[in-house]
């Protein structure tokens, strides 16, 4: 066997496998592999990883074995050989013809992952919680939903043109896309642009988000209109308090739906989402309130909040918002497809909003807070 030449290097592009379709059942459903010009070198013989069930490319005569596992976890062994151009040549343009071609389906009934997380199953995902509250509860939640798969912030920008489009049973077809604080449809291309929307952390990123599990977490990120995000800044959540009503705005900003509301510490979102977000601050303090990387931000909710404490509010606004405003049918569609889409976990104050009270109440009357 001969050393590689320099050419082969820089000539020689690597397949790219495109993972397009998933099916809910673990198996890949549709994979297709793209390919570069293999050139400037010998005879080039593909080795596939050890495997567990053969394909057979029919005509084609580099037929190799190919498992579910293999394609994920090994990377398929190039040897090179040195021989006479004319071998070379043959060669070459076999792996040509069979890289333009090669493509792995199998039948899938829906776009879901490739691996069955867990979370599809409601009832069996919260099948340990058992009559748990307080402190108790949320530690068991936390074990729950603390596993997931964390996203690069392009991932999350492509996730909020299907989990808050405007039509929300066609979310890949909707061309719009719904704005948190103005409820606006605004068009999904305008995404990132001045005139357009923006990716609001609901938990502000100043109250303890540095990591990236938190700051790419679908179920603490919404769509919303540039200027009515810079205008929320890290104010908490709350309403205008009837001492600060000479400096209370409503509606918060000029481009934010009328009922939302603002003075110099608080915010208050449109009425119909203050449950929506309200869940979602609660699911954050559950998921990033135990087993911290060293150094990283504990985050707690209270009637206090504190950005240097991380401590995010107003809690009993925040509950008094989960009650008044249940779980609507958009919401929860969003939750199921975080689960089965994206991060493959579940906002479990959507699944149970009882939960709310469950933890908060109690541990507010075990430590004697009326």
């Amino acid at each position: 066997m001969h050393s590689f030449p320099a050419s082969f290097f820089r000539n020689l592009a690597t397949f790219s496998i495109e993972k397009q379709i998933h099916s809910i059942g673990g198996i890949p459903a549709r994979f297709s592999i793209d390919r570069r010009i293999f050139s400037n070198f010998s005879v080039c013989e593909i080795l596939g990883p050890k495997l567990h069930s053969k394909i057979n490319f029919e005509s084609y005569p580099l037929g190799f074995l190919i498992s579910r596992r293999g394609l994920w976890s090994s990377f398929w062994l190039l040897r090179c050989f040195k021989n006479s151009w004319r071998w070379a040549s043959w060669i070459i343009i076999s792996v040509q013809l069979f890289c333009s071609n090669l493509v792995i389906e199998a039948h899938a009934a829906d776009l879901y992952p490739l691996y069955k997380s867990g979370c599809e199953d409601v009832h069996e995902y919260y099948s340990n919680v058992g009559n748990l509250k307080g402190e108790a509860l949320k530690k068991k939640l936390n074990s729950i939903i603390s596993i997931h798969q964390s996203l690069s912030y392009k991932e999350v920008c492509d996730a909020l043109k299907i989990l808050d489009a405007a039509d929300v049973d066609n979310p890949e077809t909707s061309s719009g896309i719904v704005e948190i604080y103005s409820l606006r449809i605004v068009p999904k291309d305008l995404g990132g642009k001045p005139e357009g929307w923006n990716r609001e952390h609901l938990w502000p990123r100043s109250y303890g988000l540095i990591h990236t599990p938190s700051l790419t977490d679908l179920h603490n990120i919404r769509p919303a209109d540039v200027n009515v995000n810079s205008s929320r800044g890290n104010k908490y959540y709350g309403e205008c308090q009837v001492e600060s009503n000479i400096f209370c705005l409503k509606p918060a900003n000029k481009e934010a739906a009328s009922d939302t509301e603002t003075d110099k510490k608080s915010w208050a979102p449109p009425v119909q989402v203050r449950g929506d977000i309200a869940r979602a601050i609660m699911y954050m303090a559950v998921h990033y309130s135990y087993d911290q990387p060293a150094g990283y931000p504990i985050l707690h909710l209270s009637d206090s909040p504190n950005v240097e404490k991380s401590e995010m509010g107003l809690l009993s606004t925040l509950l008094k918002w989960s009650e008044v405003d249940p779980p609507s049918r958009g919401e929860k569609l969003r939750n199921e497809r975080i689960c089965r889409l994206y991060q493959h976990n579940r906002n479990p104050f959507v699944d149970h909003p009882e939960f709310a009270n469950l933890i908060w109440s109690t541990t507010q009357q075990s430590l004697g807070v009326p």
